[in-house]
């Protein structure tokens, strides 16, 4: 866990909490103007959302761009220019993430999680809201915010736009290492289905490990002498459940290949001829039927 600490002001009643510079620069770079985010609403895991940081604001000026931001090493003033006009905070009263309202994954829920979505909201005034960025090294950066408010912007490069202004709770960012998490050790034989400009290119494989996003295959080696597949080639990975006649096929995109071994990270399902959403029954399911197998261990 990565610790941040809040910088207190004066300790009379009249002060105002100022934040730290440096942790807000730090947990930016984790969550930059333009990235993708899973997020989910008073802590139903079940619920997942998708959307995109499309600004900041600081002490409620907006910012638009990662790249305007700098910070002072010493001090851990905040800094940005924006059309000619030098913006300088010494004193950081308050930081939030801007998400649009819009989302289509709401779309790509069963109909239970519909109704329950409904019943807790999403993006609305005072939800928690538990975001999740894409992984660096392996790691998923984890932070929690709240629904401060939801607004329409009157000008600026997304006037008109309904937004959500998510306050920040930097103290809660933490690295989760996103291949350990509940992790089994399997040894399951599977087929790799990989997309190429012309054709599919099939190989023999053994998943060696599952988690809750990612898998880990070992390519049979008569296979392995084949064109191997690179790192963003999306592909299908295909295996019997054990003891089952059920045949699972996960979608996906190659994040690591190295000699045989090729961890995949896992966006979807095909049901019925349709790539659906992996939630989290689905995950649920594969491990649960993955532990009847006597090959199959929590990972350490």
């Amino acid at each position: 866990m990565l610790d941040f600490f809040k910088k207190r002001g004066d300790t009379n009643k009249d002060s105002v909490e100022t934040l730290d510079g440096h942790a807000i620069f730090r947990l930016i770079s984790h969550f930059p103007v333009g990235a993708n985010v899973v997020y989910y609403p008073e802590y139903r895991k079940d619920i997942t959302l998708e959307s995109v940081v499309i600004a900041y604001a600081l002490n409620d000026k907006v910012v638009y761009s990662t790249q305007d931001l700098s910070c002072d090493d010493n001090s851990g003033t905040l800094e940005f220019d924006d059309q000619g006009h030098h913006n300088k905070f010494k004193k950081i009263t308050s930081f939030r993430i801007i998400l649009p309202v819009f989302n289509h994954g709401e779309n790509k829920l069963d109909y239970v999680r519909r109704e329950e979505l409904l019943k807790i909201g999403g993006l609305v005034k005072g939800n928690t809201i538990t975001m999740t960025a894409p992984h660096i090294n392996g790691q998923v950066p984890v932070l929690e915010t709240i629904v401060q408010k939801r607004s329409m912007l009157k000008d600026g490069l997304y006037a008109n736009q309904t937004v959500a202004f998510l306050d920040v709770d930097i103290d809660s960012l933490i690295l989760t290492d996103q291949r350990a998490h509940l992790r089994l050790q399997t040894n399951i034989p599977a087929t790799l289905q990989v997309s190429k400009t012309k054709h599919n290119e099939l190989l023999n494989a053994t998943m060696v490990d599952f988690s809750d996003r990612s898998l880990r295959l070992l390519v049979d080696e008569e296979d392995s002498e084949q064109v191997m597949p690179k790192e963003g080639n999306g592909l299908v990975v295909s295996f019997n459940l054990p003891g089952q006649s059920e045949y699972i096929s996960l979608v996906g995109k190659v994040f690591r290949v190295t000699d045989r071994a090729v961890i995949v990270m896992l966006t979807g399902y095909v049901e019925q001829g349709q790539i659906e959403e992996l939630g989290q029954i689905e995950l649920l399911k594969i491990k649960a039927n993955l532990l009847q197998n006597t090959k199959t261990n929590l990972a350490k």
